[in-house]
């Protein structure tokens, strides 16, 4: 895949916050373009308009780099929000996701991800983002849920969510269609009535 010329770095770099926002945005946008194995912390450097060697000091590896990239994308998607009923925060959490996976950032995060599953490093960046996300954002949705008694105990809440997130890939990227509220809703109460009916 070709890509587009980029330009020389300047005679000054950003610094602190500015510095990790244009190296991070610069990896989004280079993994999207030319994929993980492809993706180097030089090219990223020469994206962002910094010295590589900045870049390994903060990032010692592309495996790095590429998972506080890709964590600061999806960062927002790991929200819990507190409606006070499950219903109402996993609509709230669908409608997160769905408005992500439509964005063009997230767009390219989810088709590269698809794209590079073969890939062990990625694999491996996969199961560490599963790991660290387990027990906060929506899985506190879920714990919360148990305990108002919306939910038995002992359900996995990865199969509520991963069937949400599922509905939604199927509709963005195979329907090739929206997301919209009306499905989001539909979605949610098919999954609800089948969680609370194990009960």
């Amino acid at each position: 895949m070709a890509t587009r010329k980029l330009p020389p770095p300047p005679a000054t770099q950003p610094r602190g916050e500015a510095f990790v926002r244009e190296v991070l945005e610069a990896a989004l946008e280079q993994l999207a373009q030319v994929g993980f194995e492809r993706l180097t912390i030089p090219l990223v450097a020469q994206q962002a308009g910094v010295n590589k060697t900045s870049i390994y000091r903060r990032w010692p590896s592309k495996i790095e780099l590429v998972r506080d990239a890709l964590g600061t994308a999806t960062h927002h998607t790991q929200e819990a929000p507190n409606t006070g009923t499950l219903r109402g925060d996993l609509i709230a959490l669908a409608r997160t996701v769905a408005a992500f996976t439509q964005s063009p950032v997230g767009t390219a995060v989810v088709r590269i991800m698809l794209a590079e599953s073969s890939n062990p490093q990625m694999r491996a960046l996969a199961a560490m983002a599963y790991s660290e996300a387990s027990g906060s954002g929506p899985w506190a949705v879920m714990q919360r849920a148990v305990m108002r008694g919306e939910l038995k105990e002992g359900l996995d809440p990865s199969l509520v969510l991963f069937t949400i997130a599922g509905a939604i890939m199927h509709r963005v990227f195979v329907e090739q269609a929206d997301a919209n509220d009306e499905l989001l809703a539909q979605v949610i109460d098919l999954v609800l009535y089948g969680a609370a009916a194990g009960r």
